[in-house]
C-alpha cells in the first residue's frame, strides 16, 4: 500500500497548524497552559504571545509538520517498493 504524500503533508500540517493556533488563543484567553507555551515559544523563530504570534505559530507549525510528513511517506513508500 502507497500513501500519497501531498494528501499526508497537506492534513498533518492542518492539522497541526489549527492545533496551534486554537490552543495558543484559548492560552491567550484564558491563561491556561500559558506555563507551558512560553518555555516551548523560545524554541519557535519569531515567536510571540499575542494573536499576530498565535496565526504565526499556526503558519509555522503547517509547514514543519507538512515536510516532515512528506518526507515519512515518501520514505515509507520507498521502504514498500
Amino acid at each position: 500500500m502507497k500513501l500519497n504524500e501531498k494528501a499526508l503533508a497537506l492534513t498533518a500540517g492542518m492539522v497541526a497548524g489549527v492545533i496551534a493556533l486554537i490552543m495558543i488563543i484559548i492560552s491567550i484567553a484564558t491563561g491556561w497552559a500559558k506555563d507551558i507555551i512560553m518555555l516551548a515559544g523560545p524554541a519557535h523563530p519569531g515567536f510571540s504571545y499575542t494573536y499576530g504570534g498565535a496565526v504565526w505559530m499556526g503558519i509555522l507549525h503547517f509547514i514543519v509538520v507538512a515536510v516532515i510528513a512528506y518526507i515519512f511517506a515518501w520514505v515509507y513508500n520507498k521502504l514498500a517498493d
